[in-house]
């Protein structure tokens, strides 16, 4: 079966899905930030190996080059930021509220793009509608989980807060991110990005004093994890080139319905109707900023 763009973004949406929500269980069980060093040295060496066999190898030495430096370090330190607030907030859970949330990031993004400058056209403005209006009302949806124990009013606001912070750091991280790829190429971008990322956990691990390596027990779960997410990185940038790009972006987008749905399925998670209106508003506003 030939990859097409359409299945290159589905592996996308169904890798990152898997990953965040094994993120929920090796989060509960290790931490959040080991369970982010575990993830990011299980997929570091495996995307170095992926790097290195490029046809087009990165010559460092090139003075051109290290203008972007400083979007590349931003990139990895943005990685950190976000996945880790990910993180934080899948293991406090519910996860149906916190991953459409975090995933409204490319509303931002364009935000973000408008205060630089960007003038985007009226199809863009109704994405973004259609994704602040989805947050809106998964946001209000997760009232529906108060039970005044684990999920109780002031532990679910926090969450909601956790998570669109880490929305906030996707969108600065994926525009550092388009500047360094522009000097040294998506696959690049994303390997070297990913090494600054581990020594970026690992200084964190050690300012707090945390557990950094993880039980062995964990590693086949976490080499997954890392497998997943490294892979879905590869994926949207070998079907990201050429005519096609916009459609690996568009399904790709759909990363936070496939996290959603493996909670409902795995965790039981009870939903309302407005938290599935709202999951749509988001999906479909996102891709409709993916497509443009």
């Amino acid at each position: 079966l030939p990859m097409t763009p359409a299945l290159w973004g589905l592996m996308t949406a169904l890798s990152w899905g898997a990953a965040d929500m094994i993120a929920r269980y090796t989060g509960r069980g290790l931490g959040p930030a080991t369970a982010l060093f575990g993830m990011l040295a299980a997929s570091a060496p495996i995307l170095t190996v992926i790097a290195l066999g490029d046809p087009a190898p990165l010559d460092l030495a090139a003075p051109a080059l290290w203008p972007g430096l400083a979007f590349l370090v931003v990139t990895g330190f943005g990685v950190t930021s976000a996945t880790l607030l990910l993180y934080w907030g899948l293991t406090r859970g519910p996860v149906t509220v916190v991953a459409p949330l975090a995933g409204s990031y490319p509303a931002l993004n364009l935000v973000l793009a408008v205060v630089l400058g960007a003038r985007p056209g009226a199809s863009a403005w109704v994405g973004i509608a259609a994704v602040m209006l989805g947050v809106l009302v998964v946001a209000r949806a997760a009232k529906s989980f108060e039970d005044g124990d684990e999920f109780h009013a002031a532990a679910l606001r926090r969450t909601v807060l956790i998570a669109l912070a880490a929305a906030f750091f996707f969108a600065v991280t994926v525009a550092a991110a388009q500047e360094a790829a522009s000097l040294y190429g998506e696959l690049t971008t994303v390997w070297l990005g990913r090494w600054i990322s581990l020594v970026a956990v690992v200084g964190f691990l050690l300012l707090r004093r945390l557990p950094l390596v993880p039980p062995r027990r964990w590693w086949p779960l976490l080499l997954l994890q890392g497998v997943l997410d490294g892979g879905a990185y590869v994926a949207l940038v070998s079907g990201g080139t050429g005519e096609g790009g916009a459609i690996v972006a568009v399904v790709a987008s759909a990363f936070s319905a496939v996290t959603v749905l493996l909670a409902r399925l795995l965790l039981r998670e009870a939903m309302t109707t407005a938290q599935w209106a709202g999951i749509a508003l988001i999906v479909g506003g996102v891709a409709a900023l993916s497509a443009g």
